[in-house]
Formats: structure tokens, sequence, C-alpha cells
């Protein structure tokens, strides 16, 4: 689901949920992505509300996070799947956002 793919990468950036108080924590997030996100952003879109307005937090966020990846592991997906098989996305099979 769309929450659990935010709450993956969430904890791949180092947010933990705090289950006493039922919330997140950002102590362990990279300083400068927490200095810009404090509490976990919507990555994907979750609301399914497709407008300008709420599209651009989720968009923002995804670009940030893309531009935070070093260019040298940017095609590693492509290079460590081609062995198996893939090819690489058709524009048909990718859905709006």
């Amino acid at each position: 689901s769309d929450l659990e793919v935010n709450t993956l990468v969430w904890k791949c950036l180092g947010y933990a949920f705090d289950t006493d108080a039922k919330e997140w924590n950002s102590d362990n997030v990279f300083p400068k992505w927490r200095e810009k996100y404090p509490t976990p952003p919507d990555l994907i879109g979750m609301q399914r509300i497709y407008t300008k307005e709420v599209d651009r937090v989720s968009l923002k966020a995804n670009q940030s996070l893309v531009r935070s990846v070093p260019v040298d592991n940017k095609q590693s997906l492509k290079t460590h799947l081609r062995p198996l098989g893939f090819t690489g996305y058709k524009y048909a099979e990718l859905t709006p956002n």
C-alpha cells in the first residue's frame, strides 16, 4: 500500500515511530533532511487528490529525495535488474500522481 511504501522510505531516512507518543521521531534523520522535513513527508501522494495544491507537497518531497541520491547510484536498479530480464519501464505501465 502507499502507506507501507512511505513507511519503508521514512525508516530508511531515519524516522522512527514512537508507539508511546504515537508520532514519528526524527532524531536519527539525516540533518539536512530533518531540517527540511521535521515530520515524514508524503512521498507518493497518499491522498489521491490530483490537484496542484495537494500534489505539490508530495512532488517537492519526492524531488528532494531523488536529488539526495548520488549520481553514481541513480542507475544501479537497472544495472542490477538487467541480468534478471528487466528491460525498463514502459510509459503505459506508469500511473499518474
